[in-house]
């Protein structure tokens, strides 16, 4: 029987974000607590926090934002890749022995799905090697995901995979929870705010399979 799985961190005070980004904070407006006959508050976050994508503009000047993409461009079928712990890189030969088809979504699952979403931030996660990001462009994927805040190596801050990827038209989908899933083939769904010209935005990322 097939099954739906919630591949979304939950964003609370406690999310982890990539160093220099906003923290989440949340700031009541009106409260049934003080006399109000409703509530309603004000939430403060990055717009790169959490389970979220990244379109072109986020490091490509003039760059395809939110509102170059519907809502079929973000779903389709992929993999869950799961990368042997002893991998601390992510690399041209492991994507080599993977069966990728063309326009799959590739969501990888390693070691840093141990790291929790709800604590401090690390920098020895693992990464995407700039040569496994070319033979994925080479292989034809859509869009591209990982268990943490970076596909980058956290010493790489010109950002190379990003930009190879996006100037490529190939998205990123960043901070995924994939505690709970297997690998495998799924269709995949990922749902951003619809917000108008956005480099990135939080995503509700679910898989059916």
């Amino acid at each position: 029987m097939k099954k739906w799985y919630d591949l979304t961190a939950v964003i609370s005070e406690k999310s982890i974000v990539y160093p220099g980004d906003p923290a989440f904070r949340c700031d009541d407006v009106y409260s049934l607590n003080s006399g109000s006959q409703f509530h309603l508050c004000q939430m403060h976050l990055g717009n790169h926090i959490g389970t979220h994508i990244d379109f072109p503009a986020h490091v490509i000047k003039d760059g395809k934002t939110s509102s170059d993409y519907v809502i079929e461009n973000l779903i389709g079928s992929g993999l869950i890749v799961e990368v042997p712990e002893t991998e601390k890189t992510i690399t041209k030969s492991f994507i080599e022995s993977q069966l990728i088809q063309p326009n799959d979504f590739i969501f990888f699952k390693t070691s840093n799905s141990k790291l929790s979403t709800q604590d401090n931030f690390s920098d020895n996660y693992v990464y995407i090697e700039l040569e496994a990001a070319h033979e994925l462009i080479s292989k034809g994927v859509k869009i591209v995901g990982i268990d943490y805040m970076s596909i980058d190596r956290y010493e790489d801050k010109h950002l190379p995979v990003h930009k190879l990827l996006l100037s490529n038209d190939v998205l990123i989908v960043e901070g995924l929870e994939l505690n709970n899933i297997p690998p495998g083939r799924y269709e995949i769904y990922i749902m951003p705010l619809n917000v108008h010209g956005m480099d990135g935005l939080p995503a509700r990322v679910v898989a059916h399979g």
